[in-house]
């Protein structure tokens, strides 16, 4: 990042995001999980199963496009859904065979790049960095806000 011009900290943050996923994205260009990283590993970090709703809830994501990211998911085979007996509102999502394979994959990675990405600070930075990450996040939770939809569509390469 350029350092002529101050920028707020959600571009900040949101450019450290744009390079993290560009540089996971490269790393897993031979699995078929296309995007959805984040949610294969939520779901192998809950046993490979939670609820539809447990997903959006701690991933902040809308629930008309956790349909979409899930039909697509579903559709690559890589979970599966039920519908809860006791309550058809509610639905199960478990990580089939090959999306508990590609989590592995997913979560070795999400290790490596973020070794990668803490190259030369110390553990203790780290811990801090994180702390504040979770405190940054608490606060904002606490503001008056309108909730923004993220299009999740295929990820694009450039050349």
């Amino acid at each position: 990042m350029k350092k002529e011009l101050e920028v707020p900290l959600g571009t900040k943050t949101l450019i450290l995001s744009k390079l993290y996923y560009g540089v996971l994205s490269k790393k897993l260009e031979q699995l078929d999980t296309e995007r959805y990283y984040s949610i294969l590993y939520y779901i192998s970090n809950r046993n490979g199963c939670c609820c539809q709703q447990e997903i959006c809830d701690n991933l902040y994501i809308d629930k008309t496009a956790m349909v979409k990211i899930l039909d697509s998911l579903s559709k690559a085979g890589l979970i599966e859904r039920k519908v809860n007996p006791r309550d058809r509102r509610e639905h199960f999502i478990s990580l089939s065979k090959k999306g508990e394979k590609q989590s592995k994959e997913i979560a070795r990675t999400f290790t490596t790049v973020d070794k990668q990405l803490f190259n030369n600070i110390s553990e203790k930075d780290r811990n801090t960095f994180n702390s504040i990450l979770e405190k940054l996040v608490a606060n904002l939770e606490e503001i008056p806000k309108n909730d923004l939809f993220f299009n999740y569509k295929k990820t694009k390469q450039s050349k």
